[in-house]
C-alpha cells in the first residue's frame, strides 16, 4: 500500500489519463561513476501538481529493487529555469507544484552501480543501464501510448548498442511507449559489434570488452545465434522484430554467477570472460553460453509477448503476482533445450542429459513445492526453497511431460508447439494476457487429461510422474531408494568450536533434542563439529547402522551448554535418473524424434 505523507504543497487533482510525449537526456559520467538524467514532461491543462515516479522493479526480474534509492540532487524547473517546489510522495514518487507551467523539467543524478542484470554500472571504459533504473514516468499517463524520445551522451570514442530504435542524430532514440523505452537496455564503451542476418532480419551482437570477440569466438557465437534463431522463428512463423540485439557484459576476472535478462528486442547477458570463451583462440565457448542464448531468445515470444494476464500491462510500482511463472520461465527453459537439440547444438543424448540434470535440480530440493506456489513466492527472498530457481527446472519438466502427452494423444500430429502458437495468436496478437484456464482450454482438445495433470502436478504437490510419462518418449527412468541417518539442520557457518544452526527440520533428531536456529551445535554422540565440513560424513559413517540408538546432542545457547537426549533417526530418499531407452517402442521413438526434430 502506498501512503502519501502530508505536504504543504497543493493537493493533486483527480487522476487523469495523459496523452503526451516525454523527453529524456542521459549523460554518462565515468569520472563520477554516475548517470545524470534530465527529463521533460508536459503538464495537462488545469493541473497544479505533477507526480513522476521511477519503477520499483524491472520486468523479468521478479524482485522489488526500489531504484529511487539511488537518486540524489533532484531538482524541478520550468523550461526557462524557474525552480519549482517539490516533495516526495512515497518511496519512488516526486510530487511537483507546477505553478501554472505547461512543462516541467526534472534533473537528478543516479548511481545504481551494480554488476547485476536489472541494475546499471559505469567503469572507466564501459557503462550499461536499464531504463527502469533511470527514466521516470508521469503518474496518470497512459504508458502504452506515451511517446518517448531519448538522447544518450557518452564519452568520445565509445561505441553504443541497444535494441531501441535510432532516431536521426547519433545517440538519439525513439520509443512508441514507455514500456518499450524501459525495456531496451544500453551497453556502451570499449565494445565489439558484429551481426548476422537470420530470416531476413539482423541480429546484432555487442560485447564488452572488445577483446573478447576474437574471430574464432565470433564464428562460434554467430553459428549458435543463426541456428537458434532459425529454429525458434520456425515455431512461430518468423521473427517478431525488425532487428534484435544481444548485449554481453563479459568482464575479466572471477564471478560466482552468469545469467541473462530478456527484453522486447534484445537480451542483456553477464558472463565472466574466462567462462564465456574458454579458449579464445579456437573459439570454444563455455558450457552455459548456448543454453543462455537459447533461453533468452525464446523469451522474445514467451514472456515479452505471450504474457500472463496479471502482467498485462506492466505496473512498475508494485509486485505483479502470477501463478504462471512456471510456464513463462520453466517452459521457456524447456524450449531452450528443445531448440538446442533441433538446431544440432545438442545431440540426442545431450538433450536427454539435460532432462536428467533438471530432474536432479528438482529432486535435490528435498521438498515438493507446487509450481504455482513457487511462481508466486519468487517475490519473497529468501525462502526455504529457492523458488526463483525451482520453477525453472520443474516448469521445464512439466513442459516436457505436457508435450509428450499431447503428442501421444494425437499420434504426434500436435505438440506443445501448437499451444505456443495458439497463445501467440489468440492472446498476444489480440493485445491481452492469458490465464491458467485459458492455457488449459488450449491444451484440452489435444490432451484430455490436462485438468487432472494440472491438479496433481502443477497446482498440486504430488511427485512428478517420471516413471509413467518419460518412457512414452523413449527415455528409460531409473529409480534408486536409499536410507541414511540424518540430523535435520541447515548450518550457518563455524563459531567457537561448533557450527551455527540456521534451520531445524520438524520431526528430526535436531528438533527432538530442542535445537533452535541460532544455537551452536558442538557434538553428536561421539562426533564433534569442530570441522564444519567433516562432521556430517563422520556422523553418517559412525551411526549409519544405528537407527533407534540413544544419542546425546550437545549444543550451546548463549552462554549455556545444553545436552539433549534423543535417538538416531534415518530417512529414505529416492533419486531418479534418465537415459535413452535401448529398445523404445516405435511410438515412443517417434515422440522423442518429434520433440528434438530428428
Amino acid at each position: 500500500m502506498r501512503v502519501l505523507k502530508s505536504l504543504v504543497l497543493a493537493a493533486m487533482a483527480p487522476a487523469v489519463v495523459l496523452a503526451q510525449t516525454a523527453r529524456y537526456h542521459v549523460t554518462v559520467n565515468p569520472a563520477g561513476r554516475t548517470f545524470v538524467v534530465h527529463a521533460e514532461f508536459q503538464v495537462p491543462a488545469g493541473r497544479d501538481t505533477l507526480a513522476i515516479s521511477l519503477p520499483a522493479w524491472s520486468p523479468g526480474a521478479y524482485d522489488i529493487d526500489n531504484y529511487a534509492r539511488y537518486v540524489h540532487g533532484f531538482s524541478a524547473t520550468t523550461p526557462d529555469g524557474r525552480a519549482l517546489p517539490w516533495d516526495k510522495a512515497d518511496q519512488d514518487t516526486w510530487r511537483i507544484v507546477t505553478g501554472g507551467a505547461r512543462q516541467v523539467n526534472v534533473e537528478f543524478r543516479s548511481n545504481p552501480d551494480s554488476i547485476m542484470l536489472e541494475f546499471s554500472a559505469i567503469g572507466a571504459d564501459f557503462a550499461f543501464f536499464n531504463g527502469t533504473n533511470l527514466l521516470p514516468y508521469p503518474e496518470g499517463a497512459d504508458l502504452g501510448g506515451l511517446t518517448c524520445e531519448l538522447v544518450v551522451e557518452f564519452p568520445a570514442g565509445w561505441r553504443v548498442a541497444t535494441g531501441m530504435t535510432p532516431a536521426g542524430a547519433p545517440g538519439s532514440y525513439r520509443a512508441d511507449s514507455y514500456h518499450d523505452l524501459v525495456d531496451s537496455p544500453f551497453l556502451m564503451g570499449r565494445i565489439a559489434l558484429d551481426s548476422v542476418i537470420v530470416d531476413g532480419k539482423p541480429i546484432r551482437f555487442a560485447v564488452y570488452p572488445d577483446s573478447v570477440l576474437t574471430p574464432a569466438v565470433w564464428d562460434s557465437v554467430s553459428d549458435a545465434i543463426r541456428r537458434l534463431a532459425t529454429v525458434q522463428n520456425r515455431i512461430f512463423g518468423g521473427p517478431p522484430y525488425d532487428a534484435y540485439t544481444v548485449l554481453l557484459f563479459a568482464p575479466y576476472g572471477d564471478m560466482s554467477w552468469a545469467g541473462g535478462h530478456e527484453h522486447r528486442n534484445s537480451q542483456f547477458d553477464v558472463y565472466a570472460s574466462p567462462g564465456f570463451a574458454t579458449n579464445p583462440r579456437t573459439g570454444r565457448l563455455g558450457g552455459f553460453v548456448r543454453p543462455l542464448l537459447s533461453h533468452e531468445f525464446f523469451h522474445l515470444w514467451n514472456v515479452k509477448r505471450i504474457r500472463p494476464a496479471e502482467m498485462w500491462p506492466y505496473e512498475y510500482s508494485r509486485q505483479q503476482f502470477t501463478p504462471l511463472l512456471w510456464w513463462s520461465e520453466g517452459v521457456t527453459e524447456y524450449y531452450s533445450g528443445v531448440s538446442l537439440a533441433r538446431s544440432g547444438l545438442y545431440s540426442l543424448d545431450g538433450f536427454v542429459s539435460d532432462v536428467n540434470g533438471k530432474i536432479h535440480e528438482v529432486e535435490d530440493v528435498g521438498e515438493i513445492v507446487s509450481a504455482e506456489d513457487a511462481s508466486l513466492d519468487t517475490w519473497i527472498s529468501p525462502t526455504f526453497v529457492d523458488e526463483a530457481q525451482y520453477y525453472y527446472p520443474k516448469g521445464a519438466l512439466l513442459g516436457l511431460m505436457l508435450d509428450i502427452q499431447i503428442r501421444e494423444a494425437t499420434n504426434n500430429r500436435h505438440s506443445l508447439d501448437d499451444v505456443m502458437r495458439a497463445l501467440y495468436a489468440n492472446f498476444y496478437q489480440r493485445g491481452r494476457g492469458f490465464t491458467t484456464p485459458d492455457l488449459l482450454d488450449l491444451i484440452r482438445p489435444w490432451f484430455r487429461g490436462v485438468d487432472d495433470f494440472y491438479a496433481r502436478y502443477i497446482n498440486g504437490r504430488e511427485p512428478l510422474p517420471y516413471e509413467s510419462v518419460l518412457p512414452r518418449a523413449g527415455m528409460a527412468v531409473r529409480r534408486q531408494e536409499t536410507k541414511a541417518v540424518f540430523v535435520g539442520i541447515a548450518t550457518g557457518g563455524a563459531l567457537d568450536g561448533g557450527v551455527v544452526v540456521a534451520e531445524v527440520t520438524p520431526g528430526s533428531l535436531a528438533a527432538a533434542v530442542g535445537l533452535q536456529a541460532g544455537d551452536v551445535l558442538l557434538r553428536l554422540g561421539e562426533v564433534t563439529t569442530t570441522n564444519p565440513q567433516a562432521f556430517g560424513p563422520q556422523y553418517r559413517a559412525r551411526y549409519q547402522n544405528s537407527e533407534g540408538q540413544p544419542i546425546d546432542v550437545v549444543y550451546r545457547r548463549g552462554t549455556q551448554e545444553i545436552t539433549g537426549r534423543g535417538v538416531v533417526r534415518s530417512r529414505s530418499t529416492v533419486a531418479f535418473s534418465v537415459s535413452r531407452a535401448p529398445n523404445p517402442s516405435p511410438a515412443a521413438a517417434a515422440i522423442l524424434a518429434g520433440i528434438v526434430g530428428r
